[in-house]
């Protein structure tokens, strides 16, 4: 599954960290079996179930937001080296953005008519948790898992590192721009 997920998700190459990288396939490995999908079914999953039909994919969006993240992580390094700022840990950055959503895919489920709805875990489990889970279990570490945690409503209030203050902001970006496309806003 290794070379067909970076085909699919090629920023999985990104991550330095060769343990790191592999971790991270094996948590999408994990969680498209546990939920029953194919590698190619992230291109039709919708992104969210919130926004009526979704304009974009499962994949597209992991996809915008971890080169959002990476662009992010390049003008911070060079807008503020040498300044009291945070070094943002490249593949923290990198390895969360891939895997914020992974959660999702045991959240939703697809019915016999084609609809996307939440699944038996999804109704139980929002998949920031059941994400946490599915990483942990493959070996990402801590400070990757607490990103995959916090990206979401379920971490306002509480102190994120700063990779997982991008991510959410950048989550969270995305998922505001296609709802107001949607006239939802």
């Amino acid at each position: 599954m290794g070379k067909e997920l970076e085909s699919m998700l090629p920023e999985i190459l990104w991550i330095k960290d060769e343990k790191l990288r592999g971790a991270v396939q094996n948590a999408y490995a994990d969680a498209l079996t546990s939920g029953g999908w194919s590698i190619e079914d992230m291109e039709k999953i919708p992104f969210t179930l919130l926004i009526p039909n979704c304009p974009a994919s499962y994949l597209a969006h992991v996809r915008a937001v971890t080169r959002m993240c990476h662009a992010i992580w390049k003008e911070f390094k060079e807008m503020y080296q040498g300044m009291d700022a945070p070094v943002l840990d490249y593949d923290i950055l990198i390895a969360g953005a891939l895997l914020h959503d992974v959660g999702k895919l045991v959240e939703y489920t697809k019915t016999a008519d084609g609809k996307y709805v939440k699944s038996a875990i999804g109704q139980d489990l929002r998949h920031p948790f059941s994400g946490t889970v599915i990483a942990m279990r493959n070996g990402i570490p801590s400070k990757i898992a607490h990103t995959i945690a916090n990206h979401a409503k379920e971490g306002d209030g509480t102190l994120r590192s700063p990779e997982a203050v991008i991510i959410n902001k950048v989550d969270i970006l995305n998922f505001e721009a296609l709802k107001s496309h949607r006239g939802m806003i």
